[in-house]
């Protein structure tokens, strides 16, 4: 199955690939389809506070400061939509980024399937509609891969520099900008898309440039990382590594991991060296992840940054000549690739609510029905606070307006249920496995015994239930 080089861009146009671009493109505006329909969860009310009273200076704080520049340029009005807008544009930046980062290696039919891939991803969706940094961390890193992979097929050591620079500067949004970057050079120095002398020494002559910079920034990023670690330490190594695999699998959905598991093997086969550099990206920023994961919980999202990358090693085959022959193979490989994960999107747009609990809904009924005096305690409580407050709040991190109920305080509740306080409880149902055993058994006699339940707000994807139930004590 071997191919010709992929065509220049002054080349003639594919109209195929041409169809599948134009339908990436329109299919990607789906991350501003109900934008601010979802209500807010933990981490994006987070966000919001943490802009105002969370920032240490670190390297990754540029996020916070960006999106609460964002809602003030838009009103000021920490609504849903407002917080959301920045990362769904990233989020659609990222479909043309990509089509444009991978065209010069990888051809133009094979750039626009995985823009494609992207544009229709359900994980692509929840992550440029959250009030979180990933999507720019994406966007940022594909933009830099673009300018790096053209200056390193020009033997250009300035371009592939400034490519690697800009690759980097993730990092000022979160530590996963620094492990795109660091795979993507690893990428080019090892399997580089282009192998001729002057190609290879523009990659090696670009990362000798960045040995002294590099000296500079090391210590922000331990700091980060050891505040981290210290934070979210794992016990059992194999099982934070599994957790990242299975939650990754998971959300890249099994059918394209199979594909791109597939591709793979065909590349390593062939020893394609294009085929080999597109997967070394992902395999290389994988490994450090899962690095990480062995010492500190390393959720899927942290991944999120390479999955162009992994659906451009499942979309490899979309170039193959002997595809292309097979009158009506191309479109079949089109829907075996998209369709599952339109699918996944059509689902996370409706019976999934958007992979959200129903915070905001389940608030404003607590709202409605609360008399003055009344207590309000939740598991968690940041959410609560926000939202009882009318996003009014800056600093949710400290509990003012509600009681807060979570593993350090499992029986928060009991002071106010002594006095005989009337009281609403509002609790995320999977939070209690956080709990002990004990604490949770007595929450629950409290609540079957003591309460009534009021209202249920149901969520349930997949394996994980975010529903959020409200209890009534007197």
């Amino acid at each position: 199955m071997r191919e010709p080089p992929p065509s220049k861009p002054h080349a003639s146009r594919d109209a195929f690939a041409a169809v599948l671009y134009g339908l990436a493109l329109v299919l990607g505006l789906l991350r501003f389809v109900r934008l601010g329909h979802w209500g807010l969860w933990f981490d994006e009310v987070l966000t919001w506070g943490d802009s105002h009273s969370g920032l240490r200076g670190v390297v990754n704080d540029a996020g916070y400061l960006f999106v609460r520049t964002t809602v003030e340029r838009l009103g000021g009005v920490p609504t849903e939509a407002h917080l959301r807008f920045l990362p769904a544009v990233a989020g659609y930046a990222a479909i043309p980024l990509a089509h444009w980062a991978f065209r010069p290696f990888a051809g133009r039919r094979r750039a626009a399937l995985a823009a494609l891939v992207v544009a229709v991803s359900a994980w692509q969706l929840q992550w440029s509609q959250t009030a979180r940094f990933y999507s720019l961390v994406q966007a940022i890193g594909l933009l830099g891969a673009g300018i790096a992979v053209r200056g390193q097929m020009a033997a250009s050591l300035w371009r592939t520099a400034v490519g690697i620079a800009v690759a980097g500067s993730g990092l000022a949004f979160h530590l996963c900008g620094g492990i795109l970057a660091a795979a993507l050079t690893a990428g080019l120095v090892i399997v580089p898309p282009s192998d001729t002398r002057a190609a290879k020494r523009a990659i090696r002559g670009a990362v000798a440039l960045f040995l002294v910079p590099a000296v500079f920034v090391v210590p922000s990023v331990h700091g980060a990382w050891s505040r981290y670690a210290g934070n979210k330490a794992v016990d059992d190594p194999l099982g934070g590594v599994a957790h990242l695999a299975l939650s990754t699998g998971s959300f890249v959905t099994p059918a394209l991991a199979a594909l791109a598991l597939a591709s793979a093997i065909l590349a390593l086969g062939q020893r394609d060296r294009r085929a080999l550099f597109a997967l070394a990206v992902p395999l290389f920023g994988g490994s450090a992840l899962a690095g990480a994961a062995a010492l500190a919980t390393a959720s899927a999202q942290y991944a999120f940054p390479l999955f162009p990358w992994i659906a451009l090693v499942a979309v490899w085959p979309i170039g193959f000549p002997e595809l292309a022959r097979r009158r009506f193979a191309p479109l079949a490989f089109v829907l075996v690739a998209a369709l599952p994960q339109l699918a996944e999107s059509a689902l996370y747009m409706t019976v999934q609510h958007g992979q959200r609990p129903r915070w905001r809904e389940a608030i404003e009924y607590v709202a409605a029905r609360r008399e003055p005096g009344e207590i309000v305690v939740s598991l968690p409580a940041a959410v609560t606070e926000f939202y009882l407050t009318g996003g009014l709040e800056t600093d949710v991190r400290s509990d003012d307006f509600v009681v807060p109920l979570d593993k350090f305080h499992p029986d928060s509740y009991a002071p106010w249920a002594d006095d005989g306080r009337p009281m609403w409880i509002v609790l995320r149902t999977d939070y209690l496995n956080r709990f002990s055993a004990e604490d949770r058994g007595r929450l629950r006699r409290f609540l079957s015994q003591e309460c009534r339940l009021a209202r249920s707000f149901p969520v349930f994807v997949e394996a994980r239930d975010l529903s959020i139930e409200v209890w009534r004590y007197r």
